[in-house]
């Protein structure tokens, strides 16, 4: 991929590769020059990247290409009109798109990727719950591990900062899990049943896969472009010894807030100094989990 990043870094775009797929950006302001001046650049580059890969007899899927612009609430109707010419075709900005695994809306609500979450894991738990009473309890936690649980934790670092009313409908979700699992009742207090099967909420665990991606980052075990500078401490004192992250302040408050450059830091440095200098990856997960599990239940 390597003359494919040439080209792209040609242009000032910004992309990632994948396998079968090329995702690439560019950040524009919220005006009408500066929306064509970006949109040109993007189709000058993917001309180009269409070139190459027709001359490495690669066939570009023009028809499949999704345009996404990510913008406030507020601007979605200002940039409705926009459109992207790749090959042939003209492709339409559209209000949402899937990028591995993971439905990105214009907003960065996440309200269909979570939709989907739900409406999933749902069927999926009535599906067990049908055939539970032939399984042992190991296949059945196996199954609800496999099925629902693992997709209410993937990617679910993106979904730090949403507000409580969609997190809420993960919560809920989980409590169903929880409850097929112990085989519960809904007159069955679902606090008891989370600290008995020592599940971290739908919030918490969220908080620990931020913890988890900053303290990869505080090891140089990241890639790059989610690196986090460390914060120069010239008093030697205890605290100087501990890996403290440099805090970032968000232009905007509601979606700036979320980034990983700002939300890890926040939460890396409110942990205790003796969690932050462990150097296993086990000990510490072991560490922010019991940190977290007391939070959630107040032990």
């Amino acid at each position: 991929m390597y003359p494919l990043a040439q080209i792209i870094e040609k242009h000032q775009i910004l992309g990632h590769f994948y396998a079968d797929d090329t995702q690439l950006w560019v950040p524009f302001k919220l005006n009408d020059d500066s929306l064509t001046t970006a949109l040109g650049r993007m189709e000058a580059c993917i001309k180009e990247v269409r070139a190459w890969l027709l001359r490495n007899k690669l066939k570009p899927n023009d028809d499949k290409t999704q345009f996404l612009i990510l913008e406030s609430p507020k601007c979605q109707q200002h940039f409705n009109h926009a459109k992207l010419i790749v090959g042939s075709s003209h492709i339409s900005s559209s209000l949402k798109a899937r990028n591995l695994g993971v439905v990105f809306d214009s907003g960065l609500t996440f309200h269909d990727h979570i939709s989907k979450i739900v409406s999933v894991g749902f069927y999926h738990l009535r599906c067990i719950a049908s055939i539970k009473k032939y399984l042992p309890h190991e296949s059945l936690a196996a199954l609800v591990h496999a099925f629902v649980t693992s997709r209410i934790d993937f990617c679910n670092s993106i979904l730090y900062g949403l507000p409580s009313i969609e997190i809420t409908r993960l919560q809920k979700l989980q409590n169903q899990a929880a409850r097929v699992l112990t085989n519960s009742t809904r007159r069955d207090h679902i606090t008891a049943i989370l600290r008995e099967l020592h599940w971290l909420p739908v919030h918490q665990r969220i908080r620990y896969k931020m913890l988890t991606l900053a303290y990869r980052a505080v090891q140089n075990t990241i890639p790059a472009y989610l690196a986090l500078p460390s914060r120069s401490n010239i008093r030697h004192t205890r605290s100087s010894t501990a890996s403290t992250l440099e805090r970032r302040n968000a232009k905007k408050r509601s979606a700036g807030d979320r980034t990983f450059s700002v939300a890890a830091p926040c939460l890396w440095n409110a942990l205790p100094v003796a969690v932050r200098v462990i150097h296993d990856l086990h000990k510490f997960h072991q560490s922010i989990k019991s940190i977290l599990f007391r939070e959630a239940f107040g032990l």
